[in-house]
């Protein structure tokens, strides 16, 4: 299993790749105007095979605005030799059919976990002993939770379409009631990537970190995210806003990551943002060696 960190920009990129991590992801993965420069691609690029690092693009939804950015951009990669390009866009997962030496890999908004809203704590155990649930509730309730417990491919012909489109791997969210079903993913040729810490919950549709700041136009916006989150609390509910994205915070305990463990997962993914403070060389290594701690990896 390997350990990759995933950056948005140059400053903690250099500090992914001095850090114990076996590879790094450098892109947006939800906001559109985060898409870096091709210099700075390139450069992140030539960074990280300097130092010996797996690299991978990461690219998010993107409107057809922007489409053309990405064009030029995978043109850049595909020159470079074979690189895994991590897409959450339809429209990109077409272009990439053009590039030979890409590899596409599925993100998590193309892998769509709908179980990931937080306020789903009730645990099936405990609805099925509770002595006010009849049967008939109870087996409703578990057909729900089976459901919520699958992704967009726990569908054959889906899984075959992107298979003849040449996907290899796929991302997944830190969603522990769904680790059964990862099984299903791995028999079907799947090499599985799951998402430490951060669940995103819902993406808006205009930045509200940007609004809330005082960033009307989104094409000069100083992406206050790169270093602001809000804390959203309701009751006993807590989620972040960091940028477009609202998520919900984890953070792996022993119970979750052996259970994890039974299955076969291929990447574990760090997030470097300001709701993680995955900021530092340091920090990423003194995680990394946590995780190894509790799961007991070699």
């Amino acid at each position: 299993m390997k350990f990759s960190v995933q950056s948005e920009d140059l400053d903690t990129l250099k500090e992914a790749l001095e850090s114990s991590c076996d590879k790094v992801r450098f892109g947006a993965e939800f906001c559109e105007w985060k898409i870096p420069d091709s210099s700075l691609l390139r450069e992140a690029y030539a960074l990280s095979k300097d130092l010996g690092k797996d690299f991978a693009y990461v690219t998010p939804r993107i409107s057809e605005s922007n489409l053309d950015r990405i064009r030029d951009q995978l043109d850049l990669l595909n020159k470079e030799g074979t690189i895994e390009i991590v897409c959450n866009d339809f429209g990109a997962f077409n272009i990439l059919g053009h590039y030979p030496n890409l590899s596409p890999h599925l993100g998590r908004q193309l892998v769509h976990v709908p179980s990931r809203c937080p306020w789903m704590k009730t645990d099936i155990k405990d609805i099925l002993f509770s002595p006010k649930m009849t049967l008939r509730r109870a087996r409703i309730l578990r057909g729900e939770r089976e459901v919520y417990s699958q992704t967009s491919l726990h569908y054959l012909p889906t899984i075959q379409f992107y298979r003849d489109h040449g996907v290899q791997g796929i991302d997944l969210d830190w969603i522990p009631r769904c680790f059964p079903d990862f099984d299903f993913l791995e028999k079907q040729g799947l090499k599985l990537s799951v998402h430490l810490q951060l669940v995103p919950v819902t993406l808006t549709r205009k930045c509200h970190t940007a609004r809330f700041l005082g960033e009307r136009a989104p094409q000069a916006c100083s992406k206050p995210c790169k270093t602001k989150a809000f804390l959203l609390k309701h009751d006993e509910l807590e989620l972040f806003l960091n940028g477009n994205v609202v998520f919900s915070q984890t953070d792996p305990s022993e119970k979750d990551m052996k259970s994890l463990l039974k299955h076969n997962v291929a990447e574990l993914v760090i997030s470097m943002n300001p709701v993680t403070r995955m900021s530092s060389r340091e920090r990423i290594d003194e995680f990394i060696l946590q995780l190894k701690s509790i799961g007991h990896f070699k």
